[in-house]
């Protein structure tokens, strides 16, 4: 049965627990005490406000229900059901303020704006029901270690994704369609089924009610708002909060509350702002723990930090930043090690400054090498292997993370280079993924010359159909080879166009960089990248080095620049501020019929790393080390 509508009036809006006159604790955002329905008694008693009234539920025993009914069942529970409510009425002082309390609703939906508020209680209500009815709803919140009981605690429900059965409830109600349609006017347009999570404000008003898919399919975030209004708010907001934990993800923040932990909200994977901690201090805090997840890119996530520090320091409030270790999360850590764990950690965090919050990044990036470092073999490659250059694997311990400029003599066959250590890379690698940005040349020839490459034929010959019906056969295959590399987001072929400049560049590198950990960039033609910024600097060469530099340290990656150097008794010249930024020189040398790459690098301590004859495929120029 849904929840009884006439019992929504003066004992949902006024009453409170505490008038109960037993024991209570504060637990999280409710409050808990022994329960005197089942023996023997049990701390497991909750009293909770997540449908915007209290309610009581038992964890152990699941005896459930509002405030009336626990008076009705503690101390009238020998009377029949009409005259035990009379007395549980009368005993929370009932006539009188069921009176006041009409006033009080009306100045309440006023308040928040009328139809909506009951729009929103309404859908919550519904919800709240629907999912005791759902076995998918309950298998999901078993897979993520929570039951119905525990959900409902914080006025979890389920919405199957049509919407008539809610507007038959609504009619009941006495809410007309349009009214709902109007409120809710995301609902028609989600048809998945989704927990629903409703969202309030510090006075306990519903802003909106957040809608989570069971089912990720690889979304990052899969949250919906059902209704339009602020995002800002932070989830499970509590009055009078002055030190509040700030967690990303929804589940990280209901595990923590129901461990006992006060004061934990959520952003909903939503970018943390300055009008969040805005409304946080309006509920009373003077300080602030963000406790974040580990992602790839550590150094955007420590710039990240340092503006929420920033924002701290605009609004005079103290400032902590946790970052979790690989794979964990607030939820897991709860779970395996306890709230109190947790607390201690938070406790012992020290708080952010400038020089405080470097200096603990630093210590943690220290040991995080040093584990890292511990944890590979001796005879494990660090970087991504070549299996066409496996004497190169070995001496720079594979392709790490760096700004690689690649040049050659005669300065054509870097592309060929280039474009040898691509495919080697994808086929060594199954996990990697390759963006080839060619600003010299055409994206056509570029996927010829790996046609070419894969089928050991000449450019020429894969641009037609052949005599020769196995050439055509390898043609055929080579060309489905990379279809699928593009398919599987594996390999992306990028060409220059009018408006491509380094800006747009680094916007799409970062997105790309957060959806694929293992990423490799090569940039062939770094004289053609069109420079948008630095105007400080003339020289242009200057430019994009410091540019090239900027997209390197923003994205921590292999990043190969393609670009033209000439040798000379004295060494390389050229730009010199691609030979001064490099971490090394890949540069490939045609003397005497011979074809040999060396890498130079002075930053690593040694600057010849590597020095080997290359063989060369004198039909579609593939490379690779000769034997």
């Amino acid at each position: 049965m849904l929840i009884d509508q006439e019992n929504s009036g003066f004992v949902h809006v006024k009453t409170h627990p505490r008038q109960l006159g037993i024991p209570l604790s504060r637990w999280g955002r409710n409050l808990i005490s022994s329960c005197p329905f089942h023996a023997p008694e049990e701390t497991s008693l909750f009293f909770y406000d997540a449908l915007g009234y209290w309610r009581y539920r038992c964890l152990q025993c699941g005896s459930e229900g509002d405030l009336v009914e626990f008076v009705m069942r503690s101390r009238f529970n020998g009377m029949d059901e009409p005259a035990a409510r009379a007395e549980a009425l009368e005993f929370l002082g009932g006539l009188e303020q069921e009176q006041d309390s009409k006033k009080d609703d009306h100045l309440l939906l006023k308040e928040v704006g009328g139809e909506k508020s009951k729009v929103l209680e309404c859908f919550v209500r519904y919800c709240h029901w629907a999912a005791c009815k759902s076995p998918s709803s309950e298998e999901f919140l078993q897979s993520r270690g929570w039951n119905i009981g525990q959900a409902q605690l914080y006025g979890l429900g389920y919405y199957s994704g049509d919407p008539e059965p809610f507007f038959s409830y609504c009619m009941l109600s006495g809410l007309e369609r349009h009214q709902v349609s109007f409120y809710l006017d995301n609902l028609e347009a989600y048809h998945e089924p989704r927990i629903t999570i409703p969202a309030r404000n510090s006075k306990g008003f519903i802003h909106s009610v957040y809608g989570r898919l069971m089912e990720d399919d690889g979304k990052p975030h899969p949250y919906v708002s059902f209704a339009s209004g602020p995002s800002d708010i932070p989830f499970n907001i509590q009055p009078e909060n002055s030190n509040p934990i700030i967690v990303e993800g929804f589940f990280d923040a209901l595990t923590a509350d129901l461990a006992g932990i006060p004061g934990v909200v959520s952003t909903m994977y939503q970018e943390l702002t300055l009008s969040h901690l805005l409304k946080l201090k309006a509920c009373g805090a003077d300080s602030a723990t963000v406790i974040l997840r580990r992602e790839d890119n550590r150094r955007e996530q420590e710039y990240r930090i340092q503006g929420y520090l920033k924002m701290a320091e605009e609004l005079d409030m103290r400032f902590k930043s946790i970052v979790l270790s690989k794979d964990e999360t607030v939820d897991v850590l709860v779970r395996d090690k306890g709230a109190d764990y947790l607390l201690d950690l938070i406790d012992k965090t020290e708080e952010d400054t400038v020089h405080t919050h470097r200096r603990s990044m630093l210590l943690q990036d220290i040991k995080e090498n040093y584990d890292a470092a511990m944890g590979c073999p001796p005879d494990t490659c660090v970087g991504y292997a070549l299996n066409n250059f496996p004497k190169l694997t070995k001496e720079i311990d594979g392709i790490q993370s760096g700004c690689f400029f690649v040049s050659s003599k005669p300065f054509g066959l870097k592309t060929s280079l280039l474009s040898s250590l691509a495919l080697d890379l994808i086929d060594s690698n199954p996990i990697l993924k390759i963006i080839y940005i060619a600003l010299e040349t055409p994206r056509r020839q570029i996927f010829d010359r790996m046609v070419a490459m894969e089928t050991g034929e000449s450019i020429l010959t894969v641009r037609k159909q052949n005599e020769d019906d196995a050439i055509n056969g390898k043609i055929l295959d080579a060309t489905k080879k990379l279809m699928n590399l593009v398919r599987t987001n594996r390999l992306e072929i990028w060409e220059d166009y009018p408006t491509f400049d380094n800006n747009e560049m680094m916007s799409i590198l970062k997105e790309e960089r957060k959806q694929n950990s293992d990423l490799i960039v090569m940039i062939d033609g770094l004289d053609h990248l069109k420079i948008d910024g630095r105007l400080e600097l003339d020289d242009i060469h200057e430019r994009r080095s410091f540019v090239m530099l900027d997209l390197y340290k923003s994205l921590d990656i292999p990043l190969f620049l393609g670009g033209e150097l000439i040798p000379t008794e004295e060494g390389f010249e050229g730009p010199r501020p691609y030979l001064r930024d490099s971490d090394a020189i890949y540069w490939l040398d045609s003397q005497n019929k011979t074809l040999t790459l060396s890498v130079n690098s002075n930053r690593l301590g040694v600057s010849h790393k590597y020095n080997c004859p290359i063989f060369i495929d004198p039909m579609s120029n593939k490379m690779q080390e000769a034997e």
